[in-house]
């Protein structure tokens, strides 16, 4: 919905196919069974690493959610890790004083590779284990699923292999606060929007 409020027009590219990005506005990158990681990094999650260090080095507009952020990280001159053990949770970041408010309350978080955000971003939001949330040049990189809605969410675990005692609670959590989370989430996009105008 929040990009049919803005007038953009969706072109989808799926990584599977080897993409060339197209010429468009704006450059979304969500989630993926890949890895960034430093020893963990396939050549096609290095190929997508690589569009987007060409995308967010030419001014364009990005927004990386999840691996999308990890990609991000790992294109500008941050650190991306894997971790003892997934991270998983409807958690609350720790915010900076430049974080919108929109990052405030808990998001779904879940993730197996940490970021460190490059030195020269901006922090937004962290826990002990990484970095959660952060901004640079015209690009932000957003590990928190900002995207999902409770059946989306439990798709993706199912598909995971996840065990349903695993995310149960999480999938509670994020029923009861999906209207909440949706407008939240447009906020969210706002506040981006209008940062890399």
């Amino acid at each position: 919905p929040w990009f049919d409020r803005h007038g953009f027009t969706l072109t989808r590219v799926y990584r599977e196919d080897a993409p060339v990005l197209p010429a468009a506005d704006l450059l979304v990158v969500l989630g993926s069974p890949t890895s960034a990681a430093n020893g963990h990094c396939a050549p096609p999650a290095a190929q997508e690493i690589e569009a987007v260090r060409g995308w967010v080095t030419s001014g364009r507009p990005y927004l990386g959610v999840c691996f999308g952020a990890q990609a991000l990280a790992a294109a500008t001159g941050g650190l991306v890790r894997r971790m003892d053990r997934p991270f998983a949770g409807y958690v609350e970041m720790e915010l900076t004083t430049a974080a919108s408010p929109a990052l405030a309350e808990s998001w779904l978080t879940w993730h197996e590779d940490g970021l460190t955000a490059p030195i020269d971003a901006t922090l937004l939001g962290c826990r002990d284990h990484a970095d959660l949330a952060f901004r640079i040049h015209r690009a932000w990189g957003l590990q928190p699923h900002i995207e999902v809605t409770p059946e989306s969410a439990e798709r993706m675990l199912v598909a995971l292999g996840v065990p349903e005692h695993e995310y149960i609670d999480v999938l509670v959590a994020l029923r009861q606060n999906a209207a909440r989370d949706a407008d939240r989430a447009q906020d969210l996009l706002d506040a981006f929007l209008a940062d890399v105008g």
